[in-house]
């Protein structure tokens, strides 16, 4: 038999590669409930991904906005460093219950779901999210101000705060926090106030303080010393 021209050899092994890569991507084909292209699927990778990124989410209940107050909510949300997406509960649940999974999206019995998650019943009625990238408590306190002028078009029911879920007592308490940027002050403040000599002074007058007790310690004692005369 005749040998392949030496030319050919590269490109069968190319193709070779190639057809292994497809059988390996064909194994490790993504398994979903819906269509990986569907709208469904879509919808739930997205609320994993924003409740995932997103340190402070606050859930909102809205009633039936209009185009022109959608956009204003949208606007002075947005001028907080906020966004807002209106919610389809039940596919926001189906994310809920299945959240803990690695893929959400993926077929999953009864018994493997979390159907006790806290924030599942928060969705009784049309449901807005509202999401920060960062945690600060004084622009939560600022949205809940703005939403109160509201007349109750909006109105939050429930927030997720660094993995954690708070009801409306507890979302009240965390407003009340100084924000990041204040308790850093504080902390720069404090190192200061220790640093240099004043650090220098402090582990010094400590370190002399136990070796005078040490010492009036180790004279009580010392079997050699001699009383003290009248």
């Amino acid at each position: 038999m005749f040998g392949l021209p030496i030319r050919v050899i590269p490109q069968v092994r190319v193709c070779s590669n190639l057809l292994q890569n497809v059988r390996c991507l064909t194994t490790q084909a993504r398994v979903t409930v819906k269509p990986v292209q569907s709208r469904k699927t879509f919808l739930i990778d997205f609320y994993k991904d924003m409740m995932e990124k997103n340190p402070v989410v606050l859930f909102a209940h809205h009633n039936n906005l209009l185009k022109q107050e959608n956009a204003h909510f949208r606007g002075q949300i947005q001028q907080l460093g906020g966004k807002m997406v209106v919610l389809r509960n039940q596919l926001f649940q189906v994310y809920l219950r299945n959240s803990h999974l690695p893929d959400p999206c993926a077929p999953s019995g009864r018994h493997k779901q979390n159907r006790k998650h806290p924030l599942l019943p928060l969705f009784k009625g049309p449901t807005a999210a509202i999401t920060f990238s960062e945690t600060e408590p004084d622009k939560m306190a600022k949205l809940l101000k703005m939403l109160e002028k509201s007349s109750d078009k909006m109105f939050v029911v429930g927030a997720k705060v660094d993995g954690q879920v708070l009801e409306m007592p507890q979302v009240h308490e965390f407003k009340k926090l100084p924000s990041k940027s204040a308790l850093q002050g504080q902390l720069l403040g404090l190192l200061s106030v220790l640093s240099g000599a004043g650090l220098v002074r402090t582990l010094e007058a400590g370190s002399h303080s136990l070796y005078l007790t040490l010492q009036s310690h180790h004279d009580n004692i010392s079997p050699d010393k001699e009383p003290k005369s009248d």
